[in-house]
């Protein structure tokens, strides 16, 4: 307040971030999932909660993520492919430090080099289906499929009919 006035002037300032977000440092060229999600949040100058509710997931859940001790499951992707306005899961230098799945986050990335387990994985993931689920219409176990997807085995000349009829469904 100006001492020889009763108005107040306040004016927005859009160039200076808010102060919560001035004390932690943000990466500026993303590497990791969760730094993507940190700067988009940062950057939009919302808090964690507010970036909860917009992902529909809780705070413990986005804390987790940001700090890269857990992978988001793939029906998250979509999510946050909105969340961020593009789409991180395509670069093939991001990695999957934790998660279910094996190390290739990018399986949808052509720059990836494919096995035979990649590339049931591959179909796998595009038709949106779990290995419980996929193995169940196989005929097979989770484990089984498991090792094939991670070429830990190697399937049988059947297990190998079975696949290729897949594969020919997701092409």
């Amino acid at each position: 307040m100006l001492p020889f006035c009763d108005r107040v002037v306040s004016v927005p300032r859009k160039d200076v971030a808010p102060v919560w977000t001035r004390s932690f440092p943000i990466a500026k060229e993303p590497t990791t999932l969760g730094q993507h999600l940190k700067k988009k949040r940062f950057l939009v100058g919302i808090r964690q909660s507010e970036a909860a509710v917009k992902l529909g997931v809780s705070k413990r859940t986005l804390s987790t993520w940001e700090t890269g001790r857990v992978y988001p499951a793939w029906v998250f992707q979509p999510r946050l492919v909105t969340y961020l306005g593009y789409n991180p899961f395509n670069d093939p230098k991001l990695g999957r430090p934790k998660g279910n799945e094996t190390s290739c986050v990018a399986f949808l990335s052509p720059d990836a080099p494919i096995s035979f387990g990649q590339r049931i994985k591959q179909c796998r993931l595009k038709l949106q289906k779990t290995r419980k689920e996929l193995a169940s219409e196989l005929g097979i176990s989770v484990k089984t499929l498991w090792g094939w997807e991670t070429d830990r085995r190697q399937p049988t000349t059947q297990g190998q009919k079975q696949i290729a009829k897949f594969l020919e469904c997701a092409d």
